[in-house]
């Protein structure tokens, strides 16, 4: 009697100790070592094997195996990978049943399954084979062979290996979930780095004298966008001020954003016409997206000493003219977007800012930003937010009305707005 209390006690000694060493392993290949050799050592196996269950394809999958015939170089390892499906062999039963199982003769039970033997070099006589639940979820098997100077496994050692077994299952979650935060941060990270570099895309607004000035901001939904707001100063002293929204989000979007700035400022804008250029942008856009990407467009160039205003809508929000009286949308020829189709026809829009007059160009992250409760800000609270404001600069005004009407929560989409505007006569 004394002997089995001393066992008992052994046994629940190295348990402790397996729950102990378990909790401080972080990675998943680290935890199936420690497995193995705990799984040897809490039932006195001489050899061990651990099979993760891989729900996408329904397999088993022999993750690690371990004996003392592996000692020299080869420990721990198979020769060649296998795995079962959901009862094949003496695992794939347990997997799919749900049960552990002892076999004294393994030779005699046609659920057995000799690769791994044949690929080791190991002889297995008796096995203990045990699930690895969570919250009923399978996570796999462990499997024990030949105790060591006994004839086969026990009610005890299934007890025991079924007790490791559940804190295998946690340090197993707990090592994806480690795992899930790594690559989590390791993206956020690359994120964080995509934001610095894209914000290089933003345009420095210069000073353009005359009693004009410039107010922009684009805020993306989150760490990068699609929206394009960039402005570019001619020797002649006009303005050409290209915004766009690629359709999507994120960095997808933010790639196709970093193509667009690029064919945009490529093109010679000081001596071809802006229908020109957005025909050779949509063009160079198809055949790098072959239609599948598309972002809407207005190209403008202004002139800070007289106030005049041409631009090329490619699909896009037709401007804001604003003034003390109120505010209309700027009657554009607005057509596609770019890179929609080729031989697009695009043509220009002319008007004349007024002193104490404004244009706004947004993206339709402004009309579609939303707040708690689902509400589109829209036309409407635009209008009204427009309708508050006394005077130029709007876009400061309009940014923090919609920062209000969402609460500061993320942004559904992308957000840009650029302002022109000349002082009062």
């Amino acid at each position: 009697m004394t002997s089995v209390v001393t066992s008992q006690a052994e046994r629940l000694k190295s348990l402790i100790k397996a729950s102990q060493s378990l909790a401080s392993i972080e990675t998943q290949g680290e935890v199936l070592g420690r497995l193995m050799a705990l799984a040897q050592e809490v039932t006195g196996a001489e050899a061990s094997s651990v099979l993760l269950y891989n729900p996408a394809r329904q397999v088993l999958e022999f993750s690690l195996a371990e004996n003392e015939r592996l000692r020299d170089g080869q420990a721990g390892q198979l020769l060649k990978p296998f795995e079962l499906a959901l009862g094949q062999g003496l695992a794939g039963w347990v997997a799919k049943e749900r049960q552990s199982v002892i076999v004294a003769d393994v030779t005699a039970d046609p659920r057995f399954y000799p690769g791994p033997d044949r690929s080791t070099g190991f002889t297995t006589r008796c096995i203990l084979c045990v699930p690895v639940l969570y919250n009923q979820e399978l996570l796999g098997v462990i499997e024990v062979l030949n105790p060591k100077g006994r004839g086969c496994f026990d009610a005890d050692d299934q007890a025991i290996l079924e007790s490791f077994a559940s804190l295998a299952a946690v340090a197993v979650i707990r090592s994806r979930l480690l795992a899930a935060r790594l690559e989590r941060e390791r993206l956020e990270t690359q994120l964080e780095a995509a934001s610095r570099i894209q914000a290089h895309f933003r345009p420095r607004l210069p000073e353009l004298g005359h009693g004009s000035h410039l107010y922009a901001t684009s805020l993306p939904a989150h760490f990068v966008g699609g929206d394009l707001c960039d402005c570019l100063t001619l020797p002649d002293g006009s303005l050409v001020v290209s915004v766009a929204d690629v359709a999507g989000k994120g960095l997808p979007a933010a790639l196709v954003m970093a193509a667009l700035w690029a064919a945009v400022r490529s093109q010679d804008l000081g001596r071809i016409s802006l229908p020109e250029a957005v025909s050779r942008v949509n063009e160079s856009m198809f055949e790098m997206m072959a239609g599948e990407v598309f972002a809407t467009m207005i190209l403008a160039r202004y002139q800070p000493a007289s106030g005049d205003l041409e631009l090329v809508c490619a699909g896009h929000p037709a401007p804001l003219n604003i003034s003390p009286d109120g505010f209309a949308g700027v009657a554009t020829q607005c057509t596609v977007p770019v890179g929609v189709q080729r031989g697009t026809a695009f043509a220009a829009t002319r008007c004349c800012i007024l002193p104490g007059q404004s244009v706004l160009i947004l993206t339709d992250g402004v009309t579609e930003a939303r707040n708690q409760s689902g509400e589109l800000f829209a036309e409407k609270a635009q209008a009204a937010a427009l309708g508050r404001l006394s005077g130029p600069p709007y876009g400061p005004g309009l940014l923090q009305a919609v920062m209000d009407f969402t609460a500061r929560e993320e942004l559904c989409d992308d957000l840009t707005i650029f302002e022109v505007w000349r002082d009062p006569a």
